[in-house]
C-alpha cells in the first residue's frame, strides 16, 4: 500500500469535513484540519428589514456559507418571504447553494458551477435576463473583497451590501498549529482563504516556521494572490474549494501550473 502523504488543510470546520476526510483518505492522503477562523454574526436586524421586502430586490447574492447562515440568523426561525424564490438568486460553490436550498425553503440560486467572486459575476453578467433597476442584495463579511461588486456595477448593476459577519482568527489557532505540525510525513499545506493565509501566517512568522519545507496549495486565485503577497511559492492552485479538485491537484499539480501559465498569457493579451 502506498505511504500516505499528510495534508494540513487550513480551512473552518463545516458540513463538508467529513467528505474531504473519506475522500482524501481512499487516496492515499492523511488529512490534518486546522480551523484558522471565527464568525460572529452583526447588523442581523438590519438584515431582516431587507429581506421582509423582496419587491426592493433583483434578487440574493451568496458568496459563502455563512452568508446564507447570517440569514437564517436574521430571520429568526421564521420563514424567508416567498417572493424571493421568483427572483434571481445566486450562489457561489455547491456548498452554498445546497445550504439555501436546505435552510431557506428550498430557495434554488444560480452559478454554483462557479467557484469564486469573480466567476460568479461573470456568469451574473452574462446570463442575467431582467432589468436593472432593483439592486441585488448581497450580504456579506467585513472582510468581503470588492471583486464581485465593481464587476457587476461595471457591467451596469447595482448592489446593496449588507455587512453581516466579522471573521477573524481562531483564538485556539496556536494550540491547533502546534499540534498538527508535530505530526509525521507532512507534504502539503492547503489554505482556504485569503484571511486564513494571513492568520496563519503570523504564526509561522512569530514561531519562526519556514514555508519552504512544505508544499503550498492554494484554493483559488485570490488565495493564491495571499500567497505570493507574502513572497512564498506556490505548488499547485485548484479551481474550486471542492474536495475533487483539490485532490485533482495534489495528484497532478503540473497541470495546475500550465492552466496558470495559460490564463496569464490570455490576461496579458487582453
Amino acid at each position: 500500500m502506498s505511504r500516505q502523504r499528510t495534508v494540513i488543510i487550513f480551512k473552518s470546520e463545516s458540513e463538508s469535513t467529513d467528505v474531504y476526510a473519506e475522500e482524501l483518505h481512499r487516496h492515499y492522503f492523511n488529512p490534518i484540519f486546522v480551523p484558522t477562523l471565527s464568525f460572529g454574526f452583526k447588523n442581523l436586524d438590519k438584515l431582516n428589514a431587507k429581506l421582509q421586502h423582496p419587491d426592493d430586490y433583483s434578487g440574493l447574492i451568496f458568496t459563502s456559507p455563512r452568508c446564507v447562515e447570517a440569514v437564517c440568523k436574521a430571520l429568526k426561525n421564521n420563514e424567508l418571504p416567498g417572493a424571493w424564490k421568483m427572483l434571481h438568486n445566486y450562489a457561489v460553490g455547491e456548498v452554498t447553494h445546497n445550504l439555501a436550498m436546505s435552510d431557506l425553503q428550498q430557495l434554488f440560486t444560480h452559478g454554483k458551477q462557479t467557484g469564486t467572486a469573480r466567476s460568479l459575476a461573470e456568469f451574473i453578467i452574462e446570463t442575467f435576463d431582467g432589468g436593472k433597476d432593483l439592486p441585488f442584495l448581497l450580504p456579506c463579511s467585513n472582510l468581503a473583497q470588492d471583486t464581485l461588486n465593481l464587476k457587476l456595477h461595471e457591467a451596469g448593476f447595482r448592489v446593496d451590501a449588507c455587512e453581516v459577519y466579522e471573521t477573524k482568527c481562531s483564538a485556539d489557532l496556536a494550540e491547533h498549529m502546534a499540534r498538527a505540525l508535530s505530526s509525521e510525513n507532512i507534504e502539503y499545506m492547503a489554505f482556504f482563504s485569503p484571511s486564513g493565509v494571513n492568520c496563519t501566517y503570523e504564526y509561522f512568522k512569530a514561531n519562526n516556521i519556514l514555508l519552504d519545507n512544505y508544499r503550498l496549495v492554494a484554493i483559488g486565485p485570490s488565495t493564491r494572490r495571499a500567497l505570493e503577497s507574502k513572497n512564498l511559492k506556490v505548488h499547485c492552485t485548484a479551481e474550486r474549494p471542492t474536495v475533487e479538485h483539490l485532490i485533482k491537484v495534489l495528484i497532478n499539480p503540473e497541470e495546475s501550473r500550465e492552466r496558470l501559465l495559460k490564463e496569464s498569457q490570455v490576461a496579458l493579451e487582453e
